[in-house]
C-alpha cells in the first residue's frame, strides 16, 4: 500500500513539472512584453516632451540650430533612433489652428510655432523585435504654440540667436 501511495506522489510531482515547463515561458515572454510597452510607453512620452521644449523655444528665439538641440537633448535618456526635428512657422486661422498653406514670412508675434518630432522605437525582446516590429515603432510628435517673441528677426546668426534676451 505504501509503494501505491509514493508512486502516485511522484506523478503528481512529474505533472506539475511539466506544466511549470509549458507555461513559464509564455509567462516570460508576457512579462518582458510588458517592460517592452512600458517602455514604448515611456519613450512617447519622451518624445512629446521634447516637441513641446522644441516648442517653447521656437516661440521665443526662432534660430533653428538652437532650437533642434534643444529638443534633441530632451531625448538623449531614450532610446531613440535618429529622431528628426521639424520647425515651422504658420499663420492663424479663426479657429486658432495653424494655416499650413501659409508660413509666416517673417516671424512675428502672432504666429504659431509648430515643431514636429519623429523618432523610431525598437523593442528589446527579440520575439516581439523580429517577428512584430521588425523596423521599429515610428512615434511622432507636434506641438503648437504661439510666438511670443520675435528674436532673431533674421534667425540665421547664431550670435544674434545667444543673445536673445528671451529664454523659455
Amino acid at each position: 500500500m505504501k509503494i501505491f501511495g509514493r508512486l502516485n506522489t511522484q506523478r503528481r510531482r512529474g505533472q506539475a513539472l511539466v506544466e511549470f515547463a509549458l507555461i513559464i515561458p509564455l509567462f516570460l515572454l508576457l512579462l518582458v512584453g510588458i517592460f517592452d510597452l512600458g517602455r514604448a510607453v515611456f519613450a512617447y512620452n519622451t518624445l512629446t516632451n521634447a516637441a513641446r521644449e522644441g516648442a517653447r523655444i521656437a516661440i521665443v528665439n526662432q534660430y533653428e540650430p538652437s532650437i533642434i538641440q534643444r529638443a534633441k537633448d530632451q531625448t538623449a535618456i531614450v532610446e531613440l533612433s535618429d529622431p528628426s526635428v521639424a520647425i515651422d512657422f504658420y499663420q492663424v486661422n479663426a479657429d486658432g489652428t495653424p494655416d499650413t498653406s501659409t508660413q509666416c514670412a517673417l516671424v512675428a508675434v502672432g504666429c504659431l510655432a509648430v515643431v514636429s518630432f519623429e523618432a523610431t522605437y525598437f523593442p528589446i525582446t527579440p520575439f516581439i523585435s523580429n517577428i512584430l516590429f521588425k523596423n521599429g515603432v515610428t512615434f511622432e510628435a507636434t506641438s503648437v504654440l504661439s510666438v511670443e517673441y520675435s528674436c532673431p528677426l533674421t534667425p540665421t546668426d547664431g550670435v544674434a540667436a545667444l543673445n536673445c534676451p528671451k529664454q523659455p
